[in-house]
């Protein structure tokens, strides 16, 4: 039976992407001054993606996406706040990691904490952003980074990103594949791995599938304090001018299992694959994670974020 484009992305999980209208502007990926700006048909600005640091980012690497803007053009994302400099929109970074060849061992902290391993001379950074495909409707992008110590690399990520529409909201699937030649330990921590940084200039709060999250705070350093396992946690900030804009993040059932630090004084959505222990990548064979962020101009409905997920909830990668 041949497989038609709905059927493969019914079995991929991506979101409802409508058919493009002939003569429609597709998507662009415009350079600019810190990396990459993608734009829908309209000219809107989805997202940046960064390969430099803008003044104010403290550590030693950018590689994220900053801004991810709601349909209505609010930024869901922060970055370099001032509680945490080196936070950055949505990023992916490990801040205890172990790569070992034969009888040599490195040590790195990517993310930018050095409270387990050093950060000096760990940093990532970019070897390409590309538009692989665009139409009127949906973008995807493939970026390449290495994690490089003291300028080699240690560790290859290889992301896919695709940005396009779905109830109301802005959708944007991650896919990162990471190999090494080295065998990989990231050991077990509270917080680390994907994060999506959210605003706090305002009352905000957290929502799981089970309503608003009344847990107590997660501790850095007590990875048995996260929160359980969800298929989606939600932040939802309301300004002083009374307007809402809501994030939220999606963890792929074919990840490993995963606990969510959530610590709301920072204000970030982080499912962390190592708070139930250390995970092991063998050298030369890849890890796959898979992440969905959504940015919502005002509050999430009863139900959205749910339906959101049903179509990215699929085991198959």
């Amino acid at each position: 039976m041949p497989i038609t484009r709905r059927c493969f992305l019914a079995a991929t999980g991506a979101f409802a992407i409508r058919p493009s209208s002939a003569g429609q502007r597709p998507f662009t990926l415009e350079a600019d001054a810190h990396g990459h700006t993608l734009k829908d048909a309209a000219g809107r600005v989805v997202l940046g993606y960064l390969t430099s640091k803008p003044e104010g980012l403290t550590g030693n690497s950018a590689c994220c996406v900053h801004p991810f803007n709601t349909p209505g053009g609010e930024c869901a994302t922060d970055i370099a706040p001032a509680d945490h400099r080196n936070h950055r929109g949505l990023f992916f970074a490990w801040h205890d990691m172990q790569f070992t060849h034969g009888e040599r061992t490195l040590r790195g902290d990517f993310w930018g904490w050095g409270q387990f391993a050093p950060v000096e001379g760990r940093a990532i950074t970019n070897r390409s952003v590309r538009l692989v495909r665009a139409d009127a409707v949906s973008a995807e992008i493939a970026v390449e980074n290495d994690w490089t110590i003291d300028g080699e690399p240690v560790l290859r990520e290889q992301t896919t990103m695709r940005g396009g529409e779905d109830q109301g909201a802005r959708i944007l699937d991650l896919t990162y594949r990471f190999t090494s030649d080295y065998d990989v330990t990231l050991n077990r921590m509270a917080f680390t791995g994907m994060c999506f940084r959210c605003r706090k200039d305002g009352g905000y709060t957290f929502h799981d599938p089970g309503g608003e999250v009344t847990l107590p705070n997660s501790n850095a350093t007590r990875p048995e304090t996260d929160w359980p396992a969800r298929p989606w946690y939600s932040h939802t900030v309301t300004r002083a001018d009374g307007k809402s804009v809501a994030s939220a993040l999606l963890d792929h059932p074919a990840n490993p299992p995963s606990a969510w630090h959530g610590a709301r004084g920072v204000s970030f959505l982080n499912p962390c694959i190592t708070a139930n222990g250390p995970v092991k990548i063998a050298a030369k064979q890849p890890l796959t994670l898979r992440y969905r962020a959504v940015a919502y101009d005002g509050k999430f409905p009863d139900g959205m974020l749910d339906k959101v997920a049903s179509g990215f909830s699929r085991k198959d990668v």
